[in-house]
């Protein structure tokens, strides 16, 4: 006998569920579902300010891209990649994810990519800069970018290999400051592009519950 496809909307914020439930699960629209640690997390689709900031992001890469031939695979956003963290029981969507040409498919035939940035929300402090920090290293990711409009800054950490064990290289940037990257190696972004065309008191939702 079919088991009946899991519903779930914001209503279902805080709701325990295994990662199979939450990969199989139909999704209302108009909402951004993640499962942390076995409990659902729902939040509102960001709005301008944070769209504005990943668009700028693409941009960077796509130049980036175009400069060095050869060494990106594909990049997206929250919807095209699906980081499956059984140790954890996580499952997220990125802001952003880079794949690099040659890398290996994860276990269910999907992209790992080797860099991934998370744009931070009021919101979303908590996890951006604690969580997820310790979650991507469990699926191979080699760097994370904490993008933070807030702050006007942005935390670059390496990964450095060490097993389960695994720490990352941290460095915070601002200003003209250009960011460096092991995954990008000569990406000439500085931090201030990052926040062209966002105003200074943008700000996407309220405070973190």
């Amino acid at each position: 006998m079919a088991t009946a496809q899991v519903r779930i909307g914001p209503a279902d914020q805080g709701r325990e569920m295994t990662l199979e439930e939450f990969g199989d699960a139909e999704a209302e629209p108009g909402f951004r579902y993640e499962l942390g640690r076995g409990v659902l997390e729902v939040t509102e689709v960001p709005g301008r300010p944070h769209g504005k900031i990943v668009s700028n992001h693409y941009m960077a890469i796509a130049r980036y891209h175009q400069e060095h031939p050869g060494s990106i695979d594909r990049f997206g956003g929250g919807g095209e990649f699906y980081l499956r963290i059984p140790a954890m029981r996580s499952g997220r969507h990125p802001d952003l994810g880079v794949v690099l040409v040659d890398t290996p498919l994860d276990d269910r035939g999907r992209d790992k990519p080797a860099l991934v940035a998370e744009v931070v929300s009021a919101r979303s402090k908590t996890r951006d800069y604690q969580t997820k920090r310790q979650e991507y290293p469990a699926f191979d990711v080699r760097e994370y970018w904490i993008v933070d409009p807030y702050k006007r800054q942005v935390t670059t950490l390496v990964r450095r290999d060490g097993g389960e064990a695994a720490t990352w290289e941290e460095r915070a940037l601002g200003g003209d400051d250009v960011i460096t990257s092991d995954v990008l190696s000569g990406i000439a972004t500085t931090v201030a592009e990052l926040w062209l065309g966002v105003p200074m008191d943008d700000e996407d939702d309220g405070p973190e519950p």
